[in-house]
């Protein structure tokens, strides 16, 4: 019967995850919302996932197994994940705003590093989210056999179908809401299993007497620098203090809405996280006093062969699996999407709009792969798992680095990143024995290699900075307000004010409560046995009498006369009302009656009304107190130093207990929300008036300082502003002796650019007139041509004059549209061979990328491709030339090559200026350098730019970028 119930439990967790996911599953129609379900997760979901996707099943029976062996040298180390959480929530993710909304940890090392990089990253991601899954499954298929005794097999199929269902279908939506399921299983679970194996000790003092006795819990040892594990401690702190940014974890950071939210859900989730990790560890110490000869690695086993209550196994089962889905869902996401997006889509396997459909196919054959290598695969396990120590030690260093405002190059992030992995397998297969994890050397050498080959190569980049628009610097400042403000509010603070916040609005809301408190303590009252109550007949009826003379005040409040309400009387009665009735009083109710299942259950209903009545950390900071005075106040009057109760019905008490808490955090946390809110705005409005005047006076003192600083640094501004003044004036002259010449030779080349075409359409025409009977059809035929092409020349320089002039203007709107430029790249050439016959034999080769879409004005860009063709062809002897269009990063990359006669070295610099050409092609006939100078105008209208190199053997290459 007992491994039925644990048989139901553990379905009935199963059943609500699937729902949950699949009713999570809806609206998921691109990879975006498939990666980061449009970023608008609550701070809490945010949290939930967050402690989902960083404690997996292993965690669970590492810190166990852990602690049991090796006692305080894990668990001191073991803290360094609580300050990890906060570097990564105060330090981090308030400097990561140019981060958020990336698909992937390697897309935002790809923004920064290269193409190369990412592909890297991409690749080691998806082995190492795929190496956790399997973990995940392993532990999940040794676990369901242990406990349910029936095939590995079986069980975690079962577990895997459902994680991969949800996983594939509802993207990071249904991981997240299912996420918070998980967590809510295992915080609960953990809690039942530390307090079932405590209240198994008759005399708790055994626990501490066996800790206190035994070398490895004296913190002395942790601290001794000549104890044998001192180094392996400070490699295991070190190991767990750095900010480890796997892909599940960067997409949690990712998801954030605004780094504001990402840094409260990363301090919420460290506190979360590190109680229950340290619940684990206390389960490692519980297990050793009861019996230090146990096999560590078995640890679970007889955790449950010894505490075999029915539904325990059901319960324990849930929330490892909990562990164990929460972890292997986050990873299956991640990859998928590194996968289609960072591989596929950037080696142009797929296109954007089918990255949907692989990143599902992909966690699908994942979690699969997974499966099969957690149950067959010990040798494939051990190399996925080797690939999580690469992935910390190439990833690490250049992302931390990048959020600090430090760029490299590819080059140096490759360097880095042999240099690294190079060190991690030397010290795998020679120094493994050290004790000091392979990914301590390998960070380091990361470290070393990506700044010493930055500097000694002289690559770009550097300490750039922050790149959020100085958001970070705005955050700081406000933070600073902030703490002013709190400290100032500590030192002002005054009850009565503070009571007066914090009573209701609605006097409706005075005798309803009165109805309720005498409702609630009349239960409590009489379901205490009759001994009890009459043993201790005059406390508990001081209890009573003083409910019922704080209810009548509140329940005829409404009616009293104006003349005897007062809202200080009011607002204190009602706070001290509160904490009397609801947490004081019921708690002393609930001791008397040796925590029976009512009492707790209407305690538990009395928090709850307190957090709707009040501030969600009003009402913690009452439950608190008042449980603790209640309890100091029942051992002080008795003068006992336990308190009364059955042990062996505590186990449900405490399950019913935590059920409940967690509904009283959802009701007086979520509803409170926009009250609070709401309240703290006009709080901060007032404030502001009342503070009015004050800011007055300060910034007028201000003004006069300043003032008087200006005065006294006057004469100095005056000297420094007539130097820059002079300076000024010469650089102004330098650039009107530049206009001048630019003018002259405008006029210079107006006449000839004009003349020229004019002077051989005139002449020709005026042969042709004058001969036309006795010529003949072929010479007629090239002499029209000849007019043609003059015409083009002057219409050509005409066009390029007008728009050059419009793109000068400062009014002029381009009219972009969405065009698909690699056609226009791909056409342009033998539109120019057909217009000009005589180049008709000219050769071109592309290498165009397929269906690149830009948002530009067709007309100018156009002008822009053909002027750079028609000087190729001009200057390009006749040979080959080649056309390419790529995507690079986030931009368009179009370069022509010619193999001509180049450019001299010392022109490059000006070439796209105004009537200027190479010396090399400035000739009597040639042109006068307008088509280069629009080309480089177009591109800048664009937001791009435009560039120009000579080839290594002969002709010239141009680039321009949009």
């Amino acid at each position: 019967m007992a491994f039925d119930i644990d048989i139901v439990i553990f379905v009935i967790f199963v059943i609500l995850t699937l729902v949950i996911g699949v009713f999570s599953s809806r609206g998921v129609t691109n990879i975006n919302q498939f990666a980061l379900g449009g970023r608008n997760f609550s701070t809490m979901a945010l949290s939930a996932t967050i402690i989902a996707s960083w404690i997996g099943g292993s965690v669970f029976l590492v810190g166990m197994s852990e602690t049991y062996k090796n006692g305080l040298h894990f668990v001191i180390p073991l803290l360094g994940d609580f300050f990890v959480f906060l570097v990564i929530g105060l330090v981090l993710v308030p400097r990561m705003k140019e981060f958020l909304g990336k698909l992937s940890v390697a897309e935002a090392m790809g923004s920064i590093y290269g193409q190369q990089p990412r592909l890297i990253i991409a690749i080691m991601g998806v082995f190492v989210c795929s190496g956790v899954i399997a973990i995940q499954f392993k532990v999940s298929s040794t676990m369901m056999e242990l406990l349910f005794g029936v095939s590995s097999f079986n069980a975690t199929l079962i577990s895997a179908v459902v994680v991969v269902f949800y996983s594939t279908f509802g993207g990071i939506r249904a991981v997240t809401f299912t996420d918070i399921l998980q967590f809510f299983a295992f915080s609960i679970v953990i809690p039942i299993v530390t307090f079932t194996i405590w209240q198994s000790f008759g005399d708790h003092s055994l626990v501490f007497n066996s800790i206190a006795n035994n070398p490895i819990f004296d913190y002395k040892n942790v601290f001794d620098y000549q104890h044998p594990r001192f180094f392996i401690n400070i490699s295991l702190l070190f190991y767990f203090f750095i900010p480890h940014m796997n892909p599940a974890l960067f997409q949690r950071i990712s998801m954030s809405n605004n780094t504001n939210q990402g840094v409260k859900a990363f301090i919420i989730a460290g506190v979360l996280c590190i109680i229950i990790e340290l619940l684990i560890c206390w389960i490692g110490v519980l297990l050793f006093a009861t019996n230090p000869n146990l096999e560590p690695d078995n640890l679970f086993s007889s955790l449950l062969n010894n505490y075999s209550n029915v539904g325990f196994k059901g319960f324990v089962i849930a929330g490892v699996m909990a562990m164990i889905m929460s972890s292997s869902d986050s990873f299956i996401n991640s990859s998928s999407v590194m996968f289609a997006h960072d591989c596929c889509n950037n080696l142009n396997l797929i296109k954007t709009k089918h990255e949907l459909l692989l990143s599902r196919a992909f966690s699908i054959i994942v979690g699969v792969l997974g499966f099969i290598v957690a149950l067959n695969a010990k040798t494939v396990l051990s190399l996925l798992i080797m690939t999580w120590g690469f992935y910390n030690s190439i990833v690490t260093v250049p992302l931390l680095f990048a959020i600090f405002g430090f760029r490299s190059s590819t080059k140096s992030f490759l360097i880095a990143t042999i240099s690294s992995i190079t060190i991690f397998i030397v010290w795998e297969m020679y120094f493994i024995d050290s004790g000091i994890d392979s990914v301590v050397p390998g960070i380091l050498t990361n470290l070393i290699t990506l700044f010493g080959s930055h500097y000694l190569l002289k690559q770009p980049g550097g300490w750039v900075g922050i790149k959020d628009g100085g958001q970070f610097a705005e955050l700081q400042a406000e933070k600073k307000i902030r703490w002013k403000k709190r400290i100032k509010a500590f030192k002002e603070f005054n009850f009565i004010k503070f009571c007066l916040r914090n009573k209701p609005e609605n006097e409706v809301t005075y005798p309803l409560f009165a109805l309720f408190a005498i409702i609630s303590t009349y239960s409590a009252m009489f379901e205490i046995d009759e001994t009890i109550r009459s043993a201790n007949a005059d406390i508990l009826d001081k209890i009573f009498h003083s409910v019922i003379i704080f209810s009548s005040m509140f329940l005829t409040y409404p009616i009293w006369p104006a003349s005897l309400k007062s809202d200080k009387f009011i607002g204190v009665a009602w706070n001290i009302g509160l904490f009397y009735i609801l947490i004081f009083a019921s708690s002393l109710q609930v001791i008397f009656s040796s925590f029976n299942n009512l009492h707790i259950m209407i305690f538990m209903i009395n928090i709850m009304i307190l957090g709707l009545l009040s501030r969600w950390y009003v009402a913690l900071f009452m439950s608190i107190t008042g449980v603790f005075l209640s309890i100091q106040f029942f051992k002080l009057h008795f003068s006992v130093d336990q308190l009364p109760g059955s042990i062996g019905s505590m186990k449900f008490q405490l399950v019913y207990g935590l059920l409940l808490t967690a509904s009283a955090l959802i009701v007086f946390i979520k509803p409170k929300q926009e009250q609070f809110s709401t309240t703290k705005a006009k709080v901060t409005s007032l404030e502001k008036e009342n503070n009015f005047i004050r800011n007055e006076v300060r910034h007028l003192a201000e003004g006069v300082e300043y003032f008087d600083n200006e005065l006294k640094t006057k004469e100095h501004t005056h000297k420094e502003k007539t130097k820059y003044l002079r300076d000024k004036i010469n650089l102004m002259n330098i650039e009107i002796e530049k206009l001048q010449d630019m003018k002259d030779e405008f006029l210079r080349n107006m006449p000839h650019e004009c003349n020229a075409p004019l002077t051989g359409i005139l002449s020709l025409s005026d042969a042709l007139y004058s001969s036309y009977d006795s010529l003949d059809k072929t010479t007629i035929k090239d002499s029209i041509k000849n007019i043609v092409n003059s015409g083009d020349l002057l219409k050509t320089y005409i066009h390029n004059m007008i728009d050059l002039s419009k793109l000068t203007s400062l009014s002029y709107e381009l009219k972009k549209r969405e065009i698909n430029l690699s056609e226009l790249v791909k056409t342009r050439p033998y539109l120019y061979k057909k217009i000009f016959s005589d180049d008709e034999k000219q050769e071109f080769k592309f290498d165009v990328e397929d269906n690149i879409v830009v948002d530009a004005d067709e007309y100018f860009l156009t002008q822009a491709i053909d002027n750079l063709i028609s000087n190729a062809v001009k200057y390009g002897e006749g040979k080959q030339i080649t056309l390419s269009l790529k995507k690079v990063g986030d931009k368009i990359q179009f370069k022509i090559i010619d193999q001509g006669i180049g450019i001299p070295e010392n022109e490059l610099h000006n070439i796209f200026s105004k009537f200027i050409t190479s010396s090399r092609t400035k000739t009597r006939a040639g042109g006068r350098g307008i088509g280069l100078a629009l080309v480089q105008k177009i591109i800048e209208a664009h937001k791009g730019e435009i560039w120009v190199k000579n080839n290594e053997e002969k002709g010239a290459t141009f680039y321009f970028v949009i």
